[in-house]
Parts: structure tokens; C-alpha cells; sequence
């Protein structure tokens, strides 16, 4: 069985993020969790610009994806979190303690510190894609490969990069948008390509 991980407000609203995060779901590298006060965490941080139809497909495509993932509880639950006091803390905190999460992706430092005193692990986004791309790396390549061919590249282009070469742009995307640990992982594999 995957690991759980509950991906907070930070991870969906950031469309590269989500992206990869997402094709490593879509591929079984782990079990993604959510919840109703993350997506509307999530809508308050899409830009502005996003129009209403565009978020709430987005929100729909989310949940036709991946049907299990949304979290719900009955208000009780809320009263069990131990240690918890700021409202955003006890909604991720109760979120992962509910589907019994093995770690929660999150930049907030704030909810870093809650899930800590409940026992659940927080991991960074750079964290995150380092554990997928060293847990299953062939798999995790493969995900993000087939991932950036389908959504990331201009459809009217007559070229096809390889493989090491998607993984040499990945590198450097995830070296500014994760991390160095991700980045240094990515140009590695395609160094081996």
C-alpha cells in the first residue's frame, strides 16, 4: 500500500507543484489526501486572475481523479486534536490524523510545528518529490516524463526532447521551485540517461 500524504492549500495551488505531485499519484507512488478547508484554502490562493468556471473545474478534476482523496469528518473530530490552537492548525492537523497520514507537503511553518506535536510528519515540497523520486525512481521518472510531455510542453512543437533532456529542465525548474536536494536527484538521472 502507498504511503498517505495530505498535500495542504500551498501544494494544489501551485500549478507546477500540483502537477507533480499529481502524476505521481496518478502512477501509485503514494495515496493523496485533502479536504474541504484545503481546497478553499487552495481557491483563495489561485491568482486572481483565474476565473470562477476555471477554479471549480479544476476542483472537480480533482475530485474525478482522485475520488478517495477528499477527507470529511463530523465536527466532534475537531474537539480531539491534541496540542492545536490556531483554526488552520487543527484543520490540516485533524485532516491528517483522520486518514492516519504518513506526512503532510506543506510551506507553512506554522502547521510544520502542529503536525510535529501531533506526530505526523511535515515534509517540504523538496522533501515530497525527493522521497517519490528515491522511493521508485524509475517510476517517478517515468511519471514526471509522461507528465511534462502532456502538460507542460507547447502541443504545436515539432520537437521532442529526450528524456535526459526533460530531466536536465526539470532539474533546473526544481532547483527554483523545490529545492536542491530534487534538483540534484533529477540532473543526476538525466546524467545516467
Amino acid at each position: 500500500m502507498p504511503i498517505r500524504v495530505v498535500l495542504d492549500a500551498t501544494v494544489l495551488a501551485n500549478a507546477r507543484v500540483r502537477d507533480v505531485a499529481l502524476a505521481f499519484a496518478e502512477d501509485g507512488l503514494y495515496q493523496p489526501y485533502w479536504s474541504d478547508g484545503i481546497i478553499a484554502e487552495a481557491d483563495r490562493r489561485l491568482p486572481e486572475h483565474l476565473a470562477r468556471p476555471t477554479r471549480d473545474y479544476l476542483f472537480a478534476e480533482l475530485d474525478r481523479a482522485f475520488p478517495d482523496a477528499r477527507v470529511t469528518w463530523p465536527t466532534p473530530v475537531l474537539r480531539e486534536v491534541p496540542y492545536v490552537i490556531d483554526p488552520r492548525e487543527t484543520h490540516v492537523t485533524s485532516v491528517a490524523l483522520l486518514c492516519h497520514a504518513d506526512a503532510v507537503v506543506t510551506a507553512d511553518a506554522v502547521i510544520a510545528q502542529a503536525l510535529e506535536r501531533s506526530g505526523v510528519e511535515a515534509w517540504t515540497r523538496d522533501a515530497f518529490v525527493t522521497f517519490a523520486l528515491d522511493a521508485d525512481p524509475a517510476r517517478a521518472q517515468r511519471s514526471l516524463l509522461r507528465m511534462v510531455r502532456r502538460r507542460w510542453l507547447d502541443p504545436g512543437s515539432d520537437s521532442d526532447p529526450s528524456d535526459a533532456d526533460l530531466l536536465v529542465r526539470l532539474a533546473a525548474w526544481a532547483r527554483s521551485a523545490l529545492g536542491d536536494n530534487s534538483a540534484d536527484l533529477l540532473r543526476g538521472y538525466a546524467a545516467a540517461t
